[in-house]
């Protein structure tokens, strides 16, 4: 009999341990889980679903980048602020970079926000570096088209819109033959109608801001706009930055792009824009 007990005794701790030793495979396989979402989740989160989306140019970090790529690009001192100004597409460099991060360079573009399937929000940032820019400046006025007396000085802001990017590639192929299609409409521009006084500013190096009216012309369509600019003037160059926005798409003819990922686009979108100018010598 004792020795029947014995064997019992023994079967039961052998039956003890089974479970202990499932208690301490469950037990890693769920640290082993865990430890691999906590590796995982923070990855997806980082390359899918957070947003990517550049400081817009009227941020901080964005104004550090402009004072930072002015820095590099050194100065020459402008006697006088009379004459035609042209932009400096030299002041820093245009990237992949710049749709993810803040830009020191030239630059026109927009931002309008989308819902993707799977994803959720987030903000789509498209920009060109390719610009064709100019005014006039005399006395303490930027004059309007039909004020400038020298030929092929009328104050433009053109956008080669073949050149607009975003940081999606598929994205980059669809906007060629869908919303803006650059494919058909390969310019945007700007021309000021009327002119800009800043005889009341006192401090050009600090900056001032003052709203210039022109029309604009996007998707083949213009509108007259009025638009606030931020403008400066270092000794050497000027810089002009700023938005224009909301803009409501269908004042454009823009339809909002088809995609099997795309759950939806908002109806409106911001212009956005970041130019350095020279004097024409």
């Amino acid at each position: 009999m004792r020795r029947f007990a014995n064997l019992a005794n023994e079967e039961s701790q052998m039956e003890e341990e089974k479970k202990s030793k499932k208690k301490s495979s469950a037990a890693k396989w769920f640290a082993r889980c865990l430890l691999l979402a906590c590796i995982v989740v923070p990855l997806v989160w980082f390359f899918i679903f957070r947003d990517t989306s550049p400081a817009d140019v009227n941020s901080q970090a964005a104004q550090e980048a402009r004072q930072e790529a002015l820095t590099e690009a050194g100065t020459s001192q402008v006697v006088s602020l009379d004459g035609v100004w042209v932009v400096d597409t030299d002041i820093g460099v245009f990237d992949d970079a710049c749709l993810t991060e803040v830009c020191g360079s030239s630059f026109v573009g927009f931002r309008i926000d989308e819902e993707l399937i799977g994803i959720g929000g987030k903000t789509v940032v498209g920009r060109t570096p390719g610009i064709n820019a100019q005014f006039t400046i005399e006395g303490t006025r930027i004059l309007s088209t039909g004020e400038t007396n020298t030929e092929g000085a009328s104050p433009f802001v053109i956008a080669d819109m073949t050149e607009l990017i975003t940081d999606d590639a598929g994205r980059n192929n669809a906007i060629k033959r869908q919303a803006i299609e650059t494919n058909k409409f390969p310019e945007a521009s700007f021309v000021i109608t009327e002119p800009i006084d800043f005889s009341s500013e006192t401090d050009l190096e600090g900056g001032f801001e003052t709203e210039v009216v022109g029309d604009l012309t996007i998707h083949g369509i213009t509108r007259q706009e009025w638009i606030l600019l931020k403008v400066s003037f270092d000794g050497s160059r000027i810089l002009i930055y700023g938005d224009l926005g909301p803009i409501l798409l269908a004042d454009y003819g823009i339809e909002k792009p088809r995609s099997a990922v795309v759950l939806s686009v908002n109806d409106v979108a911001i212009m956005e824009f970041q130019l350095y100018f020279k004097k024409r010598s």
